[in-house]
């Protein structure tokens, strides 16, 4: 009876082990941190294939940063920029084709053809004040009307396409399609100011503090299977003669807008909807800003210079403050 004991004892032990290996399988955790469109990309997976999952999205963030990049001569869109005319790839076509749409419902306070305006600011080492004969110039040669497509053609009569504010929430889309082919559980991937939440359970996301540094946060909520795309003008600036400017253009004067915002942070089922609508919304203002955001059945927080919090209907109660020094106004009709 004894050894009889001692056999299920032993039969059990191995049973829990296979079902600890069996469990830690297709929970196998995989990280990683790699450079690409011009930030770090960060990305945690979870799941039976979280290794081969890893090495597909930087091979993917790659690859879509060849194809967006305009500063790359064989890029689809250098190639647009450069003919005016071009045949592209569906997949492009279809990025264009949504940009427009948000283009044309934010009433061109998005505008991807400010490449050139940008290209003037040079946001970097060398970032100052663009002659104002200058930019009135190419901001006059600028504007989304001057993009139509036809198929897979695309004609640009003037201005220069810049997807440097929305490649990477497009990155985001691009890498949960790779998630969903693959046995993975949950996934946190950042690109740049683009988080994918990937995976059913809940996780606690902070909102980033404008005036700290980048791991400090001053508010936070629950997110799940979800994109979260942040646009401040605290990411690239640069002070002359004593004022401000940052890289958040307003696309009808050419300078970094002025309103009273510092951050705008979009929640979306689409990477390519918050990363564009963040900046859209930014340069709206909270009015405004929260009707386009409503409009594309997303949520919107907008931080002030003055440390006030305002946010869409929906989240307002779902938000909590971490920082005494902010205030929550929530939602405003």
């Amino acid at each position: 009876m004894k050894k009889i004991g001692t056999i299920f004892a032993a039969v059990a032990t191995v049973i829990l082990i296979a079902v600890i290996v069996w469990d830690g399988y297709f929970n196998k955790n995989t990280s990683t941190d790699f450079f690409a469109m011009d930030t770090v990309i960060s990305a945690s997976v979870s799941g039976a294939d979280s290794e081969i999952c890893v090495e597909k999205i930087e091979a993917c963030v790659n690859n879509l940063d060849a194809l967006l990049s305009r500063h790359d001569e064989k890029s689809e869109i250098s190639k647009i920029n450069n003919s005016s005319i071009a045949t592209v790839s569906e997949k492009l076509g279809g990025y264009l084709s949504s940009l427009l749409d948000i283009c044309q419902k934010s009433g061109g306070a998005f505008d991807i053809t400010l490449g050139a305006v940008s290209d003037l600011w040079s946001f970097g080492k060398n970032a100052s004040i663009p002659d104002e004969t200058e930019l009135q110039k190419v901001l006059s040669e600028c504007g989304y009307e001057n993009i139509s497509i036809s198929g897979n053609t695309v004609t640009l009569s003037s201005g220069k396409i810049d997807f440097g504010a929305v490649g990477k929430g497009i990155a985001l889309d691009e890498i949960r399609t790779i998630l969903d082919a693959s046995k993975i559980n949950e996934a946190t991937v950042s690109v740049g100011g683009s988080v994918l939440i990937y995976g059913k359970e809940a996780v606690k996301v902070g909102i980033r503090d404008p005036y700290g540094n980048a791991g400090r946060s001053i508010a936070s909520l629950l997110l799940s299977d979800t994109c979260v795309s942040t646009s401040g003008s605290y990411e690239r600036h640069f002070e002359e003669n004593g004022k401000r400017y940052h890289h958040i253009l307003n696309p009808k004067t050419g300078y970094p807008v002025d309103n009273g915002l510092i951050s705008v942070t979009i929640i979306s089922d689409s990477g390519l909807v918050s990363d564009a609508l963040s900046t859209a919304c930014f340069v709206l203002g909270i009015e405004k800003g929260t009707e386009l955001a409503e409009a594309y059945g997303c949520e919107a927080i907008f931080i002030t210079e003055s440390k006030q919090i305002y946010t869409t209907e929906s989240i307002a109660s779902e938000i909590e403050i971490t920082d005494s020094s902010y205030t929550l106004i929530g939602y405003e009709n």
